[in-house]
């Protein structure tokens, strides 16, 4: 399955895969690239193809291809002429070739990809949890949108950001305070962009950002339990609260940042016992908080 990012930014900016990799080899389980230069070549539109299939490969254009194990075995039976034209027709189509979970070069063909200055990377991981990530960083790189889990709300103008673990508490706080002047913008899946003038909006994944869910009421449509002025599609971020579990007896709070879309914003960390949940006095106090620092 392949999937094609960002047709508007490929109208209006190039990119290289140089740029986009920079800071996140090591969390695409990358520890070497043979024929780095190549990644600096300009592309408009890089995409993904996760290939178990040789001749998969072989017909893509533009594609960063990642080679499952399978695939790489059959590679490596083909007969060595077979190899090399396999090879020759992925030089000039193909930005980068990642060989999944693979630890370490096989020598042969190692020798053969530095012959066809092909550009090409070992990672240590499986060929989908790889797929998912790169879609992941392309997306944040080039369409500047992340989606994180957590839930997004509004006070006093503020777009708020709650993030933890699943079932820790926040979609049940946060309908608790939802009478008190807060609006609701997300849930499960927050959306985060950066607009033309840097700022971050927060709103909620198309998929499901009608509705809501908890362990008490299940799946249900937002509007059903909020009335409209109690829900915005989107809003501007501008704080985080990060809520984790911690072996302590006693809550405890402290001031971090958060670095979203390369921007920094203030997170207020809340530290809760191992068995304990966020609820709505908590997120109050840590609304408040976050309202005092501005």
């Amino acid at each position: 399955m392949s999937l094609v990012l960002c047709k508007k930014s490929s109208q209006n900016k190039m990119v290289t895969l140089e740029t986009i990799f920079r800071d996140r080899l090591p969390s695409l389980g990358i520890r070497e690239i043979l024929t780095p230069q190549g990644l600096k070549k300009p592309l408009s539109r890089p995409y993904i193809k996760n290939c178990r299939r040789i001749v998969a490969a072989h017909r893509q254009e533009g594609a960063i291809i990642i080679l499952s194990s399978g695939a790489q075995e059959k590679l490596m039976a083909l007969t060595d002429p077979l190899r090399q034209k396999f090879l020759a027709n992925l030089t000039f189509k193909t930005p980068l070739l990642i060989f999944a979970q693979c630890i370490a070069w096989r020598t042969p063909l190692k020798k053969l990809l530095k012959r066809h200055h092909l550009p090409a990377a070992i990672s240590s991981l499986h060929e989908n949890l790889l797929e998912s990530r790169i879609k992941a960083i392309i997306q944040e790189k080039i369409k500047k949108c992340v989606t994180v889990h957590g839930v997004a709300l509004e006070i006093q103008g503020r777009g708020i950001l709650i993030t933890g673990a699943s079932g820790i508490g926040k979609t049940t706080a946060a309908l608790q305070v939802m009478s008190e002047g807060y609006v609701w913008i997300a849930d499960d899946r927050a959306v985060i962009k950066k607009n033309k003038s840097g700022q971050l909006i927060v709103s909620g994944h198309r998929e499901i950002k009608n509705y809501v869910h908890t362990e008490q009421i299940g799946i249900v449509a937002v509007d059903r339990i909020l009335n409209a002025a109690q829900i915005k599609a989107k809003m501007t971020l501008t704080a985080v609260i990060d809520v984790i579990r911690t072996e302590v007896d006693d809550v405890f709070s402290q001031f971090i940042e958060k670095d979203i879309l390369e921007t920094r914003l203030p997170c207020l960390q809340i530290g809760i016992p191992r068995t304990g949940y966020l609820d709505k006095n908590l997120l109050r106090q840590a609304t408040q908080k976050l309202q005092e620092v501005g």
